[in-house]
């Protein structure tokens, strides 16, 4: 799959939010990941926070490359695979929306592996879900024939 560069990465910004627009590629999560963490400390948040913040957006986001948009799936459009953020502080709070139009996924439906049973088992795959619900606030999901798919995340900065 071609690598990303510069002029591949589209990115808008305003005072209050960040639109990025990235190849559906492996290639993309560390740009994605480099954003995000660039971001989230200039929203405020701690070190410990700005770091579980970017490893569950490139949780996310790694998920989407290696599930949604896999050799063999149904995407929802016939263009090549893309990853779109919306990253915006409102008020208190960091939100994070991915969208992608890869493959369908049932998140209500889904039922990960046990995580002390992975443990166990030496298991390296199968946690995204698990660190994306244990490191951020808020986590929903929509998937849409129209529109495609779209995890909102949500990351509350705390008062010191």
């Amino acid at each position: 799959m071609p690598a990303p560069d510069a002029n591949n990465i589209r990115r808008q910004e305003s005072a209050d939010r960040l639109s990025l627009h990235a190849p559906g590629y492996s290639a993309s999560l560390a740009h994605i990941r480099d954003t995000v963490t660039d971001i989230a400390r200039r929203t405020g948040f701690p070190e410990d926070e700005v770091a579980k913040i970017e490893m569950a957006v490139g949780e996310a986001c790694e998920n989407v490359v290696e599930h949604a948009y896999a050799p063999g799936k149904k995407w929802y459009s016939h263009t090549d695979p893309e990853l779109r953020l919306e990253i915006r502080r409102e008020d208190d709070k960091l939100v994070i929306e991915i969208h992608d139009h890869g493959s369908h996924f049932d998140l209500a439906n889904y039922q990960p592996p046990p995580i002390e049973e992975g443990i166990r088992c030496r298991r390296t795959g199968g946690f995204g879900l698990a660190i994306i619900r244990q490191f951020m606030d808020e986590v929903q999901f929509t998937s849409r024939a129209e529109t495609g798919n779209t995890l909102r995340l949500v990351k509350y900065l705390k008062k010191s």
